[in-house]
């Protein structure tokens, strides 16, 4: 990874040039650093990375009606064609012809300047940071996510790793209404962090016991969903172990090796229905919503902040998780 000067973009039509504030750094950005590929896309070019930004709206271009410089933005990084078949029926997180900024080979927002359509721009508040307005994607995914299981009013709920992709899967949850909400990890901080946002209990993920101490929380009834946010193929098969008889199972970590598989009879015994989780869908809204009436709290996500020229320094800690890595953010 190299910092480099590149050509400014031109906006054009239906586009803003948005000055890019903070950029968060994600798994799957990760990903992209450590293997050049995530399971079947490859990197066969050069690639700026970063997908979680926000930013200034710096200039406009033709046509552009709905922001204006000077205007405060988050960003979904996800342009679909509006054309395919799902598209048509508003399943716009697996649209077939998909442009995701920082996945190959469209180059994403770890740069100064970004044209971006205006119509994938959100205004935030004066009360939200840019920090903050960054977090909103993985947010926008944790929302997403529980809405994916929707009515979750009065469910017990079990997350399996406690980045920002379950931080945020365990407040949507809250938010929505459930009645008991446990999480796990390997990280002392992150479970730390889980706790002042409304988890009811947190878990080792290392504990053998792990399963057999969640269903001893839940009177023997076990959680009615489990939603996987580890990226461990590990957290997969307690997933399936520790959820209820016809419960359900949301699958949204990226492994490093491109597989996931689990104990077939006892999904089957137990006729389960396994989701996975696919980026976000029409969230984005929703999130800035929930984030201004208080009830979701992404300010502790970002817990450090790097500069661009120190970007590889800041991948280290993100790769590693180091001193209780939530987010890695890195500011311009």
């Amino acid at each position: 990874m190299r910092v480099v000067d590149v050509e400014k973009p031109v906006p054009g039509e239906g586009e803003a040039l948005v000055q890019v504030k903070a950029v968060g750094i994600c798994a799957s950005d990760v990903h992209w650093y450590l293997d050049g590929r995530i399971g079947d896309a490859v990197m066969t070019d050069p690639l700026i990375l970063g997908h979680e930004f926000a930013g200034v709206v710096a200039e406009v271009g033709p046509g552009v009606t709905c922001v204006k410089p000077g205007d405060r933005v988050a960003v979904e990084p996800a342009i679909p064609c509006y054309k395919c078949d799902r598209c048509a029926v508003g399943e716009y997180n697996i649209c077939r012809h998909v442009k995701f900024c920082g996945t190959a080979p469209t180059d994403g927002a770890l740069r100064e300047f970004i044209a971006w359509p205006e119509s994938l721009l959100a205004p935030i508040p004066d009360s939200m940071s840019v920090d903050e307005a960054a977090m909103l994607e993985p947010l926008a995914v944790g929302v997403y996510a529980v809405s994916l299981v929707e009515p979750i009013l009065g469910c017990t709920v079990a997350i399996l790793g406690a980045g920002a992709i379950g931080l945020s899967i365990l407040q949507a949850a809250k938010a929505a209404g459930c009645e008991q909400a446990f999480i796990t990890d390997l990280i002392p901080e992150r479970l730390e962090l889980a706790q002042k946002l409304g988890a009811d209990q947190v878990f080792d993920a290392s504990d053998p016991g792990l399963v057999a101490s969640i269903k001893a929380a839940t009177h023997d009834l076990r959680p009615d969903v489990v939603f996987e946010a580890a990226g461990e193929n590990e957290a997969v098969i307690q997933a399936i172990d520790m959820v209820r008889p016809g419960g359900q199972v949301v699958i949204g970590g990226i492994p490093y090796e491109d597989v996931v598989s689990f104990p077939a009879a006892m999904a089957r015994r137990k006729g389960l229905t396994i989701r996975m989780l696919r980026r976000s869908n029409g969230t984005l809204e929703r999130s800035i919503k929930l984030i201004e009436s208080g009830k979701i709290d992404v300010s502790s996500y970002a817990t450090h902040r790097f500069p661009l020229e120190r970007v590889v320094e800041a991948f280290d800690v993100a790769r590693f998780r180091r001193d209780g890595a939530v987010r890695v953010v890195v500011e311009l």
